[in-house]
């Protein structure tokens, strides 16, 4: 195969193929953790919303809503679980060389790892989920529940979302107005920058790289909390209440739609570093790990 040019897509297709190939009772197992996390959420939660409404269009509406908020929870943690083992095919020394031996360039490598975390991810969501909402089909005779309930959960669901979406235009916080919109796009920034935080973590450590991560970032967040507090206690009320009268007077030019727009921009950019911090610590990646590697 021809390794002559930086980057190619079939060489891409080809590392994915393998890895999928190679990998395959992984990847069905966590389908079937998916698929199994949205039939519990689906049933159970029909099963108590059925009987909580006297009106069944509305228990039905409330049964959606709820399964929704749950469908988000069981996506994001394995949105980060996956992001995590980025590297699991690089966990032994047998693994790495074979992955590093591959004919393809680094670039490549990754950028196959990374689609198959993350692309990998949306199609298991939408197979899971599919197969979720058959087997609710299939085990609806099995309970007395309304009518309502026989209608499509997923196109109900992608329904409240669009819905969600053509009235996000303006808004008011904080005592000043904002666009919606832009609100969602920095709390998108956000998750998306959260998940590199796990890509990150899964391109250092190859054992174990969702907890080591989740810990170091647990005592991160601890140890920022306590130096807050510190800082806080320290200046004092009078320091905090000069402070806030000195961004008050020279920040009158801030609103709310330049401060979601600072965000974006700040997640952004952390986003982008990471992923290529992540990048950098895969080109050099060696056959015999090291206990302490710098960069």
């Amino acid at each position: 195969m021809d390794t002559n040019k930086f980057f190619s897509f079939p060489r891409i297709a080809m590392v994915m193929k393998r890895e999928i190939m190679e990998n395959w009772k992984t990847n069905l197992y966590r389908l079937i953790g998916i698929y199994a996390g949205f039939l519990l959420v689906m049933v159970f939660t029909m099963l108590k919303q059925a009987s909580s409404y006297y009106d069944p269009q509305t228990a039905f509406q409330h049964y959606c809503s709820n399964v929704l908020g749950a469908f988000a929870l069981i996506i994001g943690i394995f949105g980060i679980v996956y992001a995590a083992n980025i590297m699991e095919n690089m966990i032994t020394k047998e693994k790495r060389i074979a992955f590093l031996m591959l004919p393809a360039t680094m670039i490549e490598k990754f950028v196959a790892r990374f689609l198959l975390v993350t692309v990998g991810l949306a199609v298991a969501v939408f197979v899971a989920a599919s197969l979720a909402e058959i087997t609710r089909y299939l085990l609806l005779p099995l309970f007395n529940v309304p009518e309502t309930f026989h209608q499509s959960v997923l196109y109900n669901l992608l329904s409240m979302l669009s819905a969600d979406g053509e009235q996000a235009y303006g808004g008011y916080a904080m005592n000043m107005s904002y666009q919606k919109w832009l609100g969602e796009l920095c709390g998108w920034a956000f998750l998306v920058w959260s998940h590199s935080l796990y890509i990150l973590g899964g391109s250092y450590w190859y054992k174990k790289p969702f907890f080591k991560t989740l810990g170091t970032l647990t005592l991160i967040s601890i140890l920022c909390s306590v130096l807050s507090v510190q800082i806080i206690s320290w200046v004092g009320d009078d320091g905090m209440r000069s402070f806030a009268e000195w961004l008050e007077a020279n920040f009158q030019w801030m609103t709310l739609n330049k401060l979601l727009s600072l965000g974006v921009a700040f997640f952004s950019a952390f986003t982008l570093f990471n992923w290529w911090l992540s990048y950098r610590l895969f080109t050099r990646s060696q056959v015999v790990k090291p206990k302490f590697r710098l960069l």
